[in-house]
């Protein structure tokens, strides 16, 4: 029977800083909640936990937006403090070689 591959998990740091990454690409216009989540495979209530975090942290902002006549969709944008904690981030990373 063939062995099943080694999950890797990543730490909570590296989670957010993947969340900052992934809004710093889409700059001023945003990022779909879900879209966000897929692109970093992240299941939905991990995805949570860390935007609440994130949020109550002021790294970013949560917005809901009417989609069509009857969905919402949540939106996320990036603040200035954000920006600057990624970047912090960023430079810790390539200092520690992670």
């Amino acid at each position: 029977m063939p062995s099943s591959p080694t999950k890797r998990y990543r730490s909570a740091l590296v989670i957010i800083q993947c969340i900052l990454e992934e809004l710093m690409k889409q700059g001023q216009v945003g990022a779909v909640k879900s879209q966000v989540y897929k692109d970093l495979g992240l299941k939905t209530p991990v995805g949570d936990k860390y935007i609440e975090q994130l949020v109550a942290a002021k790294y970013i902002t949560l917005i809901e937006e009417a989609w069509g006549k009857q969905r919402v969709r949540h939106k996320i944008y990036i603040t200035k403090r954000g920006i600057h904690r990624f970047k912090w981030f960023m430079q810790l990373s390539k200092e520690l070689e992670i």
